[in-house]
């Protein structure tokens, strides 16, 4: 499978409780990050392994859904910081629905990293927050 869907999983309860300007730890304490590639979510190394001119998508879950069913994670934006990046995010209105973001990387060097960053709201019991953090992608 080449293209790739970057899954951002939530720990939904213990983010919504802290502090009102958490740390960029604190917020990666209660993250993990996976895809479809046979990266296991983790949370020590925020990198997805992508393939060039591959469609990618970005999606938010919450960690623990059974105990929190009604919690949800939305990915709100993507942004990349260069100017000549690998990634292209298609325009919302192209994409296939408002709960995730959808993509694709140009023609890109094996080897070639790049940061980014991933906007997410939160809902846990009804209250909301916004985060985000800077994970990197790199084509394999």
């Amino acid at each position: 499978m080449k293209d790739t869907i970057i899954t951002l999983y939530v720990d939904t309860v213990k983010i919504i409780g802290l502090p009102e300007k958490p740390s960029p730890e604190e917020v990666l304490s209660c993250i993990l990050l996976g895809d479809n590639h046979n990266d296991l979510p983790k949370g020590e190394d925020f990198t997805s392994k992508i393939h060039d001119r591959s469609k990618l998508a970005w999606v938010g879950a919450a960690m623990y859904i059974m105990d929190s069913v009604q919690d949800f994670v939305i990915i709100t934006k993507i942004l990349v910081k260069k100017k000549k990046s690998m990634i292209k995010i298609y325009d919302s209105r192209k994409s296939s629905g408002k709960t995730h973001k959808d993509g694709y990387v140009n023609k890109a060097k094996s080897g070639s990293e790049e940061e980014y960053r991933i906007h997410f709201l939160v809902n846990s019991g009804g209250v909301e927050r916004k985060f985000k953090i800077d994970p990197k992608i790199r084509v394999i």
